[in-house]
Formats: C-alpha cells, structure tokens, sequence
C-alpha cells in the first residue's frame, strides 16, 4: 500500500517510509505472476461470441470510414489470442502515447538495477517544458528535487512532458528506448527525439505528422500493452507500479474511458498533438480493458490529420471503446 501522507503532482510526497515503500501500491487485479505469462494458445470461439466479434469488425469499419482523419485501431484479446487491426502497419504521430515506451524501458532498466527509481533529481529551469502537464506552470523556476519514480509517475498520469524529457535524459535519451523495444520484438515505433528536440526541430514535426520522428502502429502499440499484461518486460514489483499509474491516468477521460462501461476497468495513456493551421496531428489513446471477469483486452486508437474540434474527435475515439465493449460485454 501507499505509506505517503500527503501527495501533489509533480510536488515533494510527503512520507513517513523509505522512498521505496511510498512508491509500492497495492496489487492490481487479476493480479500478475511472479514470472511472466505465456500467451494463450488460440481456442476456439462460440458461435455467439464469433458472431459479436464479426459485428465488433464491421462497426469499427464503419467508424474508420466516416471518422474526422485517419483512424487506426487495434483489439488484442490476450485470453484467446486473437487480434483484429485496421490500417495496423500504418505510422501514426504518437504525441504522448511515446510516454508509454519510455516508461516500459525505465522500468526494465530499474529491474536490472541500470536506472535507480529512488534517486533524487534536481528539476532545473533549462528542464522546463511547455505543453502536457503542470510542473513547468507550478514551479517556473524549476528548483524542485524529487525522485525518478515520481517522475516517472507524473509522465504518465498527468502526461507531464517536463518528467518526460527529465526521465528520458535520465535512461540515455530516445536511442535507448528504440532498442529496448527492439530487443523485446515490439517492431513498428520509431522513438527518435525528446520532447524539446521535437518542439524545436521544424522538419522532425513534419515527419512527426507522418508518423515519423515518435511514431508508431497501431499493431506496434497492441505488442507493447500485452508484453506489459503478461509480464514479459517488467518484473512483479514493476509491472504493479506500471499498470497503477496507467489506471489512474487523469487525461482525456472522453476518449476510451468515456465508451467503456463503468464495470470495465482501464489502464490507458493518452496523446494530444497541437492544433496547427486547424488540423490536429495526433488523438491518441491505448490501454489495456480489463472485464468484469478478469480477462484483458488491449485497444488502441490512434487519429491523425483531423481538422474536427476535440470534442468530436475524442467521441470518435469513444465509439471505438463502445464497439469493444459491446462485443465483450456479459
């Protein structure tokens, strides 16, 4: 359990236990293995159940067809093994989506002891960001001493894209999560700049709306959330950290979370590019639905190259999360 007495953002926790034990949360539900988890051998569906999911297919189809941009989804039910995709090979901008791999490699790097979550990292004025996030806003002088793990957290609950570069920086820069996700077969991202980097490079957001510089595919972001689900990248301790800060991501909440029943647990990041000349390069988000009765689904859904206002594009995304849930549903 939490052992912190008082916690804000990106602010100092408060504690009365070692740095460690503030960071360990109570154990998510089902509750990972201690070792990894194979993934299951496809079994047959029901006639019903194949039936939902033909239905599931064709809704989906229908919302790619009539959405504001680009869409690209991908389901992946790590019970039965069987996935479905539309334009899954596709490059998608990721925006903060890329947060997610940053926080995958940090945590496989704590677990080999190659990154210390409880060191302590003064956040200086030059590490402030514009965008995602508070800290840059609360603290403009920067000043703020805080450990890897809170900002490890702050990245990815409240997208903060101050922790995010602090972090990345921290774990080697955008190289290293390019090939930590290529060592662990997840193909299809292209981790190339940090957030400053990118913001300051004219040609790297060009390449960015393409899917370029920080892209990735749909069938790329489904290989990484069921790699996280089964355990396959993080040990025990780092797969609970993990799926808790993803559970209580705060962004976005019309997206996905707004399509889901409240029964249906989900542990999701979120993107959001800027808006230039009306056209919004990325309205990102993927999780992880976790059902009533346990079983997990990985959904992702990516829209690029939209010039509808936010409201309609984040409907969109919802209408994805209703398809699935429909067909998964009790």
């Amino acid at each position: 359990m939490r052992a912190f007495l008082t916690f804000t953002l990106l602010g100092a926790f408060a504690f009365d236990a070692s740095p460690a034990l503030a960071r360990r949360r109570a154990a998510p539900s089902p509750v990972p293995q201690p070792t990894a988890t194979a993934v299951p051998t496809p079994v047959a569906t029901s006639p019903s159940q194949a039936a939902r999911m033909q239905r599931m297919r064709e809704q989906l189809g229908e919302i790619a067809r009539t959405a504001p941009g680009r869409l690209g989804v991908a389901v992946y039910d790590l019970a039965t093994n069987e996935r479905f995709a539309l334009r899954g090979g596709e490059a998608f901008p990721l925006a903060s989506v890329y947060k997610l791999a940053i926080a995958v490699t940090a945590y496989r790097l704590a677990d080999q002891k190659r990154f210390l979550l409880d060191q302590r990292v003064l956040v200086t004025r030059g590490d402030l960001r514009r965008g995602a996030g508070d800290f840059a806003r609360e603290h403009p002088a920067g000043g703020v001493t805080l450990t890897n793990w809170q900002l490890v957290r702050a990245m990815l609950v409240g997208s903060d894209n101050t922790a995010s570069d602090v972090v990345l920086r921290a774990i080697g820069g955008p190289a290293v999560v390019q090939r930590t996700l290529q060592r662990l077969h997840v193909r299809g991202f292209a981790i190339r700049k940090s957030e400053a980097e990118l913001a300051s490079d004219a040609q790297a957001q060009r390449t960015f709306a393409q899917g370029g510089d920080n892209g990735g595919t749909p069938d790329a972001l489904a290989d990484l959330l069921v790699g996280l689900a089964t355990q396959r990248f993080t040990l025990l301790d780092s797969t609970y950290e993990l799926l808790g800060d993803l559970e209580d991501v705060t962004t976005s909440p019309a997206r996905l979370r707004a399509g889901l029943p409240a029964s249906m647990r989900l542990a999701h990041k979120t993107g959001t590019s800027a808006t230039f000349d009306g056209t919004a390069d990325a309205t990102n988000d993927v999780g992880l639905v976790t059902l009533p009765d346990g079983r997990r689904i990985a959904v992702v859904a990516l829209l690029a190259g939209s010039r509808a206002d936010e409201a309609t594009r984040d409907a969109t995304l919802a209408r994805v999360a209703r398809a699935i849930a429909d067909a998964y549903a009790p």
